[in-house]
């Protein structure tokens, strides 16, 4: 039998609690994403990224231990994005849902805002969009509710035409209205896929993430077979 850990309290010290008038919408890590929500009239009063849970099987996917702690000196600069440990703590894999139910569920019981307030939204690139329209990848029911109760935030990847995706799924179509989409003014095409890729192969990854995660990285030999080189950093 599996077992949870909810012992591990959710993060609140950076949550902008402050004259919250309208709707505070939390979103899992983008200040792009932040930034076109405030735009937009919205209070965003902080941001979570949650490590995947090491049962989730993704080739080439590092210890949960060590993502962690890598989120979290990536994060150390933000004001307002802060780290669950909880879901990478569960002995067995935790889908989605799960973890935005946690977030909203821990800051209504700790009366952090209430619940009429409070919208949480999962933030995600459009290439993951359009993974909830492929059959058996996702469960439809739970895609459904996530959509209904929560809402979602994306990313605009690649100039893909996001607006075509909702329009072909009956769900995302449904429930448009409670999905933001997010363009990118200065197109960025790093991605963490992409780092691991240049790390792999002992190229500089400097300046395309944070010098702490670097020497993380360097200390731990993530991402290689062999030592890591000096020069990823150079």
């Amino acid at each position: 039998m599996s077992t949870l850990h909810s012992d591990i309290a959710l993060p609140q010290d950076k949550l902008t609690l402050k004259s919250i008038n309208q709707d505070g919408y939390l979103v899992l890590r983008h200040k792009l994403a932040r930034d076109a929500l405030n735009s937009q009239r919205f209070c965003v009063i902080g941001g979570y990224i949650s490590p995947v849970n090491d049962a989730y099987k993704k080739k080439g996917l590092v210890d949960a231990q060590h993502r962690v702690a890598m989120c979290d000196l990536a994060c150390r600069s933000s004001n307002f994005i802060m780290v669950d440990s909880w879901e990478a703590s569960q002995d067995t894999y935790q889908r989605t849902l799960t973890v935005l139910s946690r977030v909203r569920t821990s800051l209504c019981e700790r009366e952090c805002v209430s619940h009429e307030s409070l919208k949480v939204m999962l933030l995600c690139g459009s290439d993951l969009l359009e993974s909830f329209t492929i059959p058996g990848v996702w469960i439809r029911e739970q895609v459904k509710t996530i959509c209904r109760d929560f809402g979602l935030v994306c990313i605009r990847r690649d100039g893909q035409d996001v607006e075509n995706i909702i329009l072909n799924d009956d769900i995302l179509n449904e429930f448009k209205d409670n999905i933001k989409i997010v363009d990118e003014v200065v197109p960025n095409g790093i991605s963490s896929t992409g780092l691991r890729d240049c790390i792999s192969r002992g190229q500089s990854v400097k300046y395309l993430t944070a010098d702490e995660v670097i020497d993380y990285i360097k200390q731990n030999n993530l991402y290689t077979r062999h030592k890591v080189d000096d020069h990823i950093d150079d």
